[in-house]
C-alpha cells in the first residue's frame, strides 16, 4: 500500500514537496500567487508586492500561476506525487548519461588500433628506423588498458552504490513521499561521480594525447620513409637476398676531400646506396654510388664541439665522413650493429608488431557492465508497465509516420501532375489554381505532423535509452 507522508509543518497529509528546503508540504503551507513583479533595484523577479531583498517597490512583469513554500519562500515547490513518478526516469538518466562519459574511452582505443595498423603495414616493408616505436606502443598499451581496467572498478562501485540505495527505498515502486529525499540523494551522488569522471578524464586523456602526439612525430617520420619507398625499390638492383633496413633522407655526405653533398641513403642487408635529387620542378632519384658493406672496413662514430655528430667509414679504396642530423647519426650507427649482430631478428622476425596487430585492446568488461547495468536498472527501477506502454506506444507512432508519409507522397504526386496541366495551358486553370492551394496546405500540415511525430520519437528513444 502506498504510505501516506505528513506535512512538515503539521499532521495534514502532505501532497507537495519544495526541493529547496527539503519538506513535505499540505495545502495549508502552500502560498498561492497569479502574479510575479520585477525589482528594477535588485535586477531579477520576485513575488511579492514589495521586493525582499531591498524593500524597494517592484514593477509587475506577468500574470503566472505560482507555488512557493510558506517556511522558506522558494518557488521550487512540486506536485509529490508527480515528482516522485519523475524521480526513476531521472535517475535513470543520469546514469545513462554517465555510461556515455565512460564510452569515450572507445575512440581512444580505436586510436590507438589505427596507430598499430599504421606501423604493422610499414614494419612488414622492412624499414626500421626508430626500433624504439613498437616499445613505446606497448607502454601506451598497457596505459589504455590500466585507464580502461579503473573506468571498469568506476562503473562498478557507481551502479553498487547506486543499486543499495535503491534497495533500501524499494526502487521507489511505491508512492512515498519519504523516499523522495533519499532518491535526490541518488542524483546528488550521481552528479558528483560525474564531476569526479570528468577530471579524470580529463587527465587521463590528456596524458596519453601527449604519448599519442610523440608517438605519431616518430610514426610519422617511420612513413615518410614509407611513402618513397616505392620510389627507390625502382632504382635497386632486383635482388630476392637483398632487404632494405632503411631510408634515412637529406644527410650531407664527404668522399675523400670533395666537398660535402646532399644525399639520401638507403640502406640495405647487403649495400649503402647514395641517392640524389636530381631536378627542380619534376624531382627525380638517381643512384650515384653504390657501397658493398663487404668492402667496409672501418667504421667510427665522433663527436666535437665544432662538427657536432659524425660517423666515417672506410673502403678500401676510399674514406667517407657523414654528419647531419643526430638523429640520423645516431641511427645510422644503430643500423651497422644490426647487421652485425641482430640481422637475423631485426630483417625476418617482427614478433613484437604481430603480438601488438593481433592482441589488441578490449573494453568488452566495460561494454558488458555497462549493459547489465542499465538492464538491472530497466527491470527494477523503471515501471514495467510504464516502459511497456511507451514501447506500445513509440511503434504507434512509427506505424502512424509510416501512414502519413505515404499520404505525403500521394499529395506530392497530386501536386506534380496539376503543375504538368497548368504549364500546359489546359482548360480550367482557375480550379487549378485553387486545387492547388489546398493541396499545398494539406502538404505542409502532413509535413509539420510528420516532423512532429519524429522528434517525439526521438525524445522517447533518448529517454528510454531504446
Amino acid at each position: 500500500m502506498p504510505a501516506i507522508a505528513n506535512c512538515s509543518f503539521c499532521s495534514s497529509p502532505a501532497q507537495y514537496y519544495c526541493k529547496s528546503c527539503k519538506r513535505k508540504l499540505c495545502t495549508d503551507h502552500i502560498i498561492k500567487s497569479n502574479t510575479v513583479y520585477y525589482c528594477n533595484n535588485c535586477d531579477e523577479e520576485c513575488h511579492d508586492p514589495k521586493c525582499s531583498k531591498c524593500e524597494s517597490e517592484v514593477d509587475f512583469a506577468r500574470h503566472e500561476p505560482i507555488l512557493r513554500c510558506d517556511w522558506c519562500k522558494s518557488i521550487e515547490v512540486e506536485d509529490g506525487l508527480l515528482y516522485h513518478q519523475q524521480l526513476p526516469q531521472l535517475i535513470f538518466s543520469s546514469v545513462t548519461t554517465l555510461n556515455k562519459k565512460l564510452s569515450q574511452v572507445w575512440d581512444l582505443t580505436q586510436q590507438y588500433l589505427d596507430l598499430v595498423k599504421s606501423v604493422y603495414e610499414m614494419r612488414k616493408a622492412k624499414i626500421m628506423l626508430f626500433g624504439s616505436i613498437e616499445d613505446e606502443i606497448s607502454l601506451l598499451r598497457g596505459k589504455i588498458s590500466t585507464f580502461i581496467d579503473h573506468l571498469v572498478k568506476f562503473e562498478n562501485e557507481t551502479f553498487t552504490m547506486i543499486d543499495d540505495k535503491l534497495k533500501a527505498i524499494g526502487y521507489m515502486r511505491y508512492s512515498n513521499l519519504n523516499n523522495i529525499e533519499r532518491a535526490e540523494e541518488i542524483l546528488y551522488l550521481l552528479e558528483n561521480r560525474s564531476n569526479l569522471l570528468d577530471g579524470t578524464l580529463e587527465n587521463k586523456f590528456g596524458d596519453i594525447e601527449i604519448d599519442f602526439k610523440k608517438l605519431n612525430q616518430k610514426v610519422n617520420f617511420v612513413d615518410f620513409q614509407y611513402q618513397i619507398l616505392n620510389k627507390i625499390h625502382k632504382l635497386l638492383p632486383e635482388d630476392q637476398d637483398e632487404e632494405l633496413i632503411s631510408i634515412i633522407p637529406r644527410i650531407w655526405l664527404r668522399k675523400n676531400r670533395k666537398l660535402p653533398k646532399k644525399f639520401l641513403l638507403v640502406l640495405t642487408t647487403k649495400n649503402l646506396y647514395l641517392l640524389r635529387e636530381k631536378g627542380l620542378l619534376n624531382v627525380k632519384l638517381k643512384n650515384k654510388e653504390t657501397i658493398s658493406l663487404s668492402y667496409i672496413v672501418k667504421k667510427q662514430y665522433k663527436h666535437s664541439l665544432v662538427t657536432k655528430k659524425k660517423f666515417r667509414f672506410k673502403t678500401r679504396l676510399d674514406s667517407y665522413s657523414i654528419f647531419g642530423r643526430k638523429e640520423s647519426i645516431d641511427q645510422l650507427q644503430t643500423y651497422f650493429k644490426i647487421i652485425g649482430d641482430y640481422i637475423d631478428y631485426s630483417i625476418n622476425k617482427s614478433s613484437i608488431i604481430e603480438d601488438l596487430k593481433y592482441y589488441s585492446l578490449t573494453i568488452n568488461e566495460l561494454k558488458s557492465n555497462i549493459q547489465r547495468n542499465l538492464n538491472h536498472l530497466r527491470a527494477y527501477l523503471l515501471n514495467k508497465k510504464e516502459l511497456k506502454r511507451e514501447l506500445y506506444w513509440r511503434e504507434g507512432q512509427d506505424a502512424k509516420f509510416k501512414k502519413l508519409f505515404e499520404q505525403l507522397l500521394a499529395v506530392e504526386r497530386k501536386i506534380h501532375r496539376l503543375t504538368q496541366s497548368r504549364n500546359y495551358n489546359s482548360p480550367g486553370t482557375r480550379g487549378i489554381d485553387g486545387l492547388l492551394r489546398k493541396l499545398t496546405r494539406e502538404h505542409n500540415r502532413l509535413k509539420k505532423e510528420l516532423e512532429d511525430i519524429r522528434r517525439k520519437s526521438d525524445e522517447i528513444d533518448d529517454t528510454w535509452d531504446f
